[in-house]
């Protein structure tokens, strides 16, 4: 049972893909019905909801103030059903949980294993992004905690736990690199690079510690994916700039080789378990809040503090 309308479903399954016909297929209805629907909508609000583009739609300013009330009526309302749940004495919960890509491995294998044999009546929701999507969703109510790296101080977020991610590269066992405990920048311009492009904030902060010691490497290769980045060097030539957490499984597989770099040149980065201050926890929210700071503590990183 929802108390949400059908309508509003409707448009925010719209505005999460973008696209009437994507949604239609998801929502298993027909495209010409659900446009039907957003303009009955946008008729009773005398507003337009969504520009339409060549490729999809995009939400108005308008549509932007209606979905994020609708959303905030979802979470509510999804709230309100655990809490009402447990008022009955029943064992059960749904939370919602953010993660970087690094941790979409064995990190979420462990977190849902941990959470069917300790949890069973629990059902888990784990979302994929970036830093800036992670925090967006937390914001808006849809995310009942993240993990992510470098979120920004907001009055309204506490970090419940931070960890300092060393800057560093990531090698093949056998590059000649392998055997050192820490290396500098300059010693990596003797090898081929692969670096990341300029949709991923590292690559900024890697040219400016290029520049820092006048270096200006032309790299094999320029990629967005730091899966391609790690499948590359294998040939055991190349070198990449990676944090340890984005080697976390094939540290333990031994396949690759983490070597952190001792200059300076690079900032480390911070990790961290982030909640928002005036969402409810309910029990098994703060369930998992604990479950989800154990597993980090094992994490192999330095200087964790909780605030």
């Amino acid at each position: 049972m929802t108390l949400i309308s059908t309508s509003a479903l409707l448009l925010d399954e719209v505005a999460r893909t973008g696209s009437i016909r994507k949604a239609a297929e998801r929502l298993n209805i027909s495209p010409s019905a659900l446009n039907r629907r957003v303009l009955n909508l946008e008729a009773d609000y005398g507003v337009k909801l969504f520009e339409r583009l060549p490729r999809g739609v995009r939400l108005t300013a308008a549509g932007e103030l209606l979905i994020n009330d609708i959303r905030r009526w979802r979470a509510d309302h999804e709230r309100l059903q655990v809490q009402l749940q447990e008022m009955q004495g029943l064992r059960r919960g749904h939370v919602t949980i953010g993660i970087m890509e690094c941790l979409a491995g064995s990190f979420a294998q462990t977190l849902f294993d941990e959470v069917q044999n300790r949890f069973r009546g629990l059902t888990l929701e784990l979302f994929v992004g970036g830093t800036r999507q992670l925090l967006q969703r937390l914001m808006a109510g849809e995310l009942n905690m993240v993990v992510c790296f470098n979120a920004p101080p907001q009055p309204d977020l506490t970090k419940l736990l931070s960890f300092d991610v060393p800057a560093g590269i990531v090698i093949a066992p056998g590059h000649p690199l392998a055997g050192k405990s820490a290396v500098r920048l300059s010693e990596c311009l003797e090898y081929p690079l692969i670096l990341p492009d300029f949709s991923l904030a590292t690559r900024s902060l890697i040219d400016r510690a290029m520049a820092s010691v006048s270096a200006s490497p032309v790299p094999s290769v320029v990629t967005n994916s730091t899966r391609l980045m790690k499948q590359l060097v294998r040939d055991g030539r190349h070198i990449a700039f990676l944090g340890v957490v984005d080697l976390l499984d094939e540290i333990n597989e031994g396949s690759l080789t983490f070597v952190p770099l001792s200059d300076g040149r690079l900032p480390h980065e911070a990790l961290a378990l982030v909640i928002r201050n005036s969402q409810p926890t309910t029990p098994a929210v703060a369930a998992l809040q604990n479950l989800l700071r154990s597993q980090l503590l094992k994490l192999p990183l330095p200087s964790v503090e909780a605030e």
